[in-house]
C-alpha cells in the first residue's frame, strides 16, 4: 500500500490524486517508513498547487500527532519550509 501511494504522489498528473496520496500515506505510515516520506513532503511543500500544499501542511500535522522520534525528526527538519509557505502564501487555502 505505502509504494502505491508513493507512486501516485511521484506520478501523478492530477494535484487532487498527489494531495489525497500524501494524506493517506500519512495517516498509516509508521515510524519504519517515515524517512521515505520526507523526499515526498519537501517536494509537496514546495509545489506550484496550493491543494498539494495544503495536503503536505496538514500531514506535518497528522505526523506531529502521530510523535514518535521519527515523525517528530522529519517535521522538526522541514520548519523553515512551513514556515516559508505560511508566511509567503498568497493563497487563503493554504494560510487557512
Amino acid at each position: 500500500m505505502i509504494s502505491c501511494l508513493s507512486k501516485d504522489i511521484q506520478m501523478a498528473d492530477s494535484e487532487m490524486v498527489k494531495s489525497n496520496a500524501l494524506r493517506v500515506l500519512a495517516n498509516i505510515i509508521d515510524d519504519q517508513y517515515v524517512q521515505s516520506l520526507d523526499k515526498f513532503i519537501k517536494q509537496a511543500l514546495m509545489d506550484k498547487s496550493s491543494h498539494v500544499v495544503s495536503a503536505a501542511l496538514v500531514s506535518m500535522i497528522e505526523l506531529y500527532k502521530k510523535g514518535g522520534h521519527a515523525c517528530l525528526e522529519l517535521v522538526r527538519k522541514s520548519m523553515s519550509e512551513i514556515t516559508d509557505q505560511l508566511l509567503n502564501s498568497k493563497d487563503g487555502f493554504v494560510q487557512y
